[in-house]
């Protein structure tokens, strides 16, 4: 009864008595829920204009019942009047998702829509770009820091996700102005929390980061002169201090100060350092917004983030778009700090890895690979200016597209892949990254390649099973051009590791000559196999 009187005091604007009131229901509180109070009370700041304190009163409030429906409603409401209107939708959304009143649903839908057209009122920005932070406060300090000075000249908004941060991450949020601050009310895990960033994205790009990266001079201008270059790019990303996929770039430095002078020294564009690949780690995920939306964003099932990436690079390339790692582009990674604490506590690592091979049938770190021990050993051609490249078996492509990546760099622009597989498994991905394919069996390679020629093969094989095949290594070293080089791994358990050294230069197999280039020994049941990496001159 006392609520009800109070609720007529604020809405007939006589805050006196509402306050009289409310200090007599805090001596009772026994009579209403504890929530309740907190909802009354920033009911009482809303209509004094104190929209900060209100927030603060609803925000304690959310803490005790998260699907309080006039917690998240007038959430939704005061941060419409603060003009945070992706923060306000967010909160309308939540009320909607937990009641059931029609007529409030609607009421709710239509402030929504408002605040959508509100936007739509204002510049859209070319890049939306977006901060996910889970505490670790120092390191998101340095992260928008570095942010806010070297993106320079670029039209971009700023959306800042607190994933349920404890340290005074939402203060700090929302201390900087000119951002769009997203507090969710709890951590959601790093794949919801960029989600929630991305659905707000307005800019024709969005690019996620995590908070334990520091940005470098001319990064995202070099991002955007990448994936503007060509419409069918549909991800890039630069490469990091410290990083796996072969995306790590080393410089000498030994404070951040020198390590951004070596940025400023390194970071210019160029598109010989542009590499194609089948799969992306995001130092920064930066996607066109509308493929974003197309492929429903990152897939909620990798909670922890691990594999999110692998999984969101085969979705953006099998809807036809290129992944682009862009290796003329440094920035610092402190490492780990995002995800460091899932990995030791909730094995997130092989969780995630589970859910990718269950989804795909394929393992990513497997499938997806590039041996450059393999490929280093190729020797270019720098009087050629176009070249054409067999893979034989590769799985789903890493090393012919990673040796076309190396000729590009070379200057060998013009490069030609054609890859033949033999397990249908991996057809989907192979067409991705092949200008021809062909599906077929080993023993029809002589017949289905025909009369073509390569520059460079590279043959990809369970070599327990070439007893069975003893001609193939043969037929594919007749359908080498002039010069051309045929790369390929063996496990041949005819060899005696201890008469192979790394000075041999040349080793016969079935009759033919072929030069050495790498070798390692290995053990298995039967005795010691040596993998033999090689490569044919002809």
């Amino acid at each position: 009864m006392i609520a009800q009187r109070i609720q007529e005091y604020i809405h007939s604007g006589d805050l006196y008595k509402a306050k009289e009131l409310m200090s007599e229901l805090e001596d009772n509180s026994y009579l209403v829920k504890e929530v309740e109070i907190y909802t009354m009370k920033a009911a009482i700041a809303v209509a004094e204009n104190k929209l900060h304190e209100a927030e603060e009163l609803l925000l304690k409030g959310l803490l005790i019942d998260s699907e309080y429906i006039d917690v998240l409603f007038n959430l939704g409401y005061v941060y419409k009047l603060r003009n945070n209107l992706i923060q306000s939708n967010y909160f309308f959304e939540k009320a909607i998702d937990v009641t059931r009143d029609n007529a409030l649903i609607n009421a709710i839908e239509q402030f929504i829509e408002d605040n959508r057209y509100l936007n739509s009122l204002t510049e859209k920005p070319l890049v939306s770009i977006i901060v996910l932070a889970y505490n670790k406060l120092d390191y998101t300090k340095l992260c928008i820091e570095s942010i806010l000075k070297y993106t320079l000249d670029i039209s971009y908004e700023l959306i800042l996700v607190n994933n349920g941060s404890t340290d005074g991450t939402r203060e700090y949020f929302d201390s900087l102005p000119s951002v769009k601050p997203l507090h969710l009310m709890k951590n959601v895990g790093v794949t919801n929390g960029f989600n929630e960033g991305m659905r707000v994205a307005e800019g024709k790009y969005t690019a996620c980061v995590c908070n334990d990266f520091i940005f470098t001079p001319r990064w995202l201008e070099n991002l955007l002169i990448c994936i503007e270059s060509d419409e069918r790019i549909g991800y890039v990303s630069p490469g990091a201090s410290m990083i796996s996929n072969l995306q790590q770039i080393n410089g000498e430095y030994n404070n951040l100060e020198e390590m951004l002078q070596f940025a400023e020294r390194y970071n210019h564009s160029d598109p010989r350092k542009w590499e194609e690949r089948v799969r992306l780690l995001p130092c920064v995920l930066m996607v066109r917004t509308e493929l974003l939306k197309q492929i429903d964003y990152y897939d909620p099932r990798f909670y922890y983030g691990e594999f999110a990436d692998d999984d969101i690079s085969f979705r953006i390339r099998r809807a036809g778009y290129k992944l682009i790692y862009c290796k003329d582009t440094f920035t610092y990674h402190f490492g780990s700090v995002t995800v460091r604490d899932d990995q030791v506590n909730n094995n997130s690592l092989n969780v995630s890895r589970d859910i990718f091979i269950d989804k795909y049938n394929l393992d990513s770190w497997t499938d997806a690979v590039m041996n450059i021990g393999l490929l280093k050993e190729i020797s270019v051609k720098l009087s050629c200016t176009n070249a054409s490249i067999l893979g034989v078996n590769t799985r789903c492509g890493s090393n012919p597209l990673q040796l076309k990546n190396m000729l590009r760099e070379k200057g060998i622009l013009d490069t030609c892949i054609t890859n033949y597989c033999l397990d249908h498994k991996y057809l989907q991905d192979i067409i991705t990254v092949s200008d021809d394919y062909i599906q077929g069996d080993i023993e029809n390679i002589d017949i289905e390649l025909k009369n073509q020629k390569f520059d460079y093969i590279i043959f990809e094989y369970d070599s327990n099973n070439l007893n069975n095949h003893p001609l193939i290594i043969a037929q594919l070293s007749s359908k080498l051009n002039h010069g051309g080089q045929l790369a390929l791994i063996l496990k041949h358990p005819q060899f005696d590791k201890n008469n192979i050294s790394k000075d041999i230069e040349r080793i016969q197999i079935s009759g033919m000559t072929y030069y050495y280039c790498n070798v390692a020994a290995t053990n298995n049941s039967s005795g010691v196999e040596l993998e033999i990496i090689l490569r044919r001159d002809v």
